[in-house]
């Protein structure tokens, strides 16, 4: 028989538009599975709606109603996209069964005018689905207030370039919409004075407000960005959904190494036990899912879409949660050196490279 010993954990919840639905779908059966007390989310973009939907749940009835409010979510992104041309596949697409829409002529135009074009040119009245449904489904009075669940949204400060992170107790529409606001699609968003752009530029998500302002030691990461493809990009599309990728996921590997390096110097007494919290990581991804899926998906609202990836997101959940619920509490399950760390930087940083590190510096 299952254990039924509840694990605290904090979650981070990596940004990506449409590919969010994956971490709903991981979301909802983490919620379904009962054994975990989530303590504070973080997130960017669709990671931080994905993340204000839970607390908002969480606070209002419990694992049930994080569900509700999550499907909620995306049913209304859907159906607010539901007549786009922009947001929905052409006949082509449909037919070679691909999820990206670079064959449909509506994306093919707004893409070409996006790049011609500021957002203020195109869209003046500044007119935007997204904020219908962001007040329509969340109840900013009672994330305000609620102390079941924390939330942190990135977001990155135009001006400065710097990152912020709103917190619980700041959350409005404002927040949600700076979070999640591409300035090829749109107009910067002004919160509290200040102009802010997503948080994907500088923090994807950023994991630290889940290090120092919750008790628990696991955060377990949804990643959606693949890290590894196999074959080097040729065409311009290609060549631009990798840089993407890479650097969607710059933040989240910078902040994974440094975490991996720290580990290592409790490892070995340099940093003594107590002296800074452990930080067990865990990992739910999917890359297989994501290896054909171009940027352009990112902005498919479509039902069926969001249909298989809450289904692999579910998929993914399970799996990791059979194999590593046990370890929760006890070690970090994430292959660190396979995905975040390379091979120089674990000749540098293995076994005596915490040694050797600090010696230099105290030779200089």
């Amino acid at each position: 028989m299952a254990s039924k010993e509840k694990k605290r954990v904090a979650i981070a919840c990596q940004g990506g538009g449409s590919h969010g639905a994956f971490t709903w779908g991981v979301l909802d059966k983490i919620l379904e599975d009962g054994r975990f007390e989530i303590e504070g989310l973080t997130g960017t973009s669709a990671g931080g709606m994905n993340a204000v939907a839970v607390a908002q749940g969480l606070a209002k009835g419990g694992n049930e109603e994080a569900r509700a409010t999550l499907k909620l979510f995306w049913d209304r992104v859907c159906e607010s996209g539901k007549n786009s041309s922009i947001n929905n596949r052409g006949p082509i697409d449909k037919k070679m069964n691909n999820w990206t829409m670079y064959n449909s002529p509506g994306f093919v135009m707004f893409e070409f005018l996006s790049r011609m074009h500021s957002p203020d040119e195109l869209n003046p009245m500044k007119k935007d689905p997204l904020r219908d449904v962001i007040n329509k489904t969340f109840d900013f009075e009672l994330l305000r207030t609620q102390d079941v669940c924390k939330v942190f949204l990135c977001a990155t400060h135009v001006f400065t370039g710097k990152l912020t992170v709103f917190k619980t107790e700041e959350l409005k529409t404002e927040c949600l919409l700076a979070t999640a606001c591409l300035p090829t699609i749109h107009s910067a968003v002004l919160v509290d004075g200040e102009y802010y752009w997503d948080g994907g530029f500088i923090g994807n998500p950023v994991m630290f407000p889940l290090v120092y302002d919750c008790e628990t030691s696991d955060i377990i990461l949804i990643q959606l960005n693949p890290t590894i493809r196999n074959k080097v990009p040729s065409s311009a599309r290609e060549i631009g959904d990798r840089l993407n990728e890479i650097t969607n996921n710059a933040s989240v590997v910078r902040e994974i190494r440094a975490m991996h390096l720290i580990t290592q110097l409790q490892d070995e007494g340099i940093i003594p036990e107590g002296r800074m919290k452990r930080v067990h990581l865990h990992l739910i991804e999917d890359e297989s899912t994501f290896q054909e899926l171009g940027w352009g998906s990112k902005l498919n609202t479509e039902a069926e879409f969001f249909e298989h990836l809450f289904t692999r997101g579910r998929d993914a959940a399970t799996a990791w949660i059979k194999e590593n619920y046990d370890n929760v509490g006890k070690k970090t399950t994430a292959p660190i050196r396979e995905h975040f760390t390379g091979k120089d930087w674990d000749k540098h940083t293995s076994h005596s490279g915490p040694h050797k590190m600090l010696d230099n510096k105290k030779k200089k």
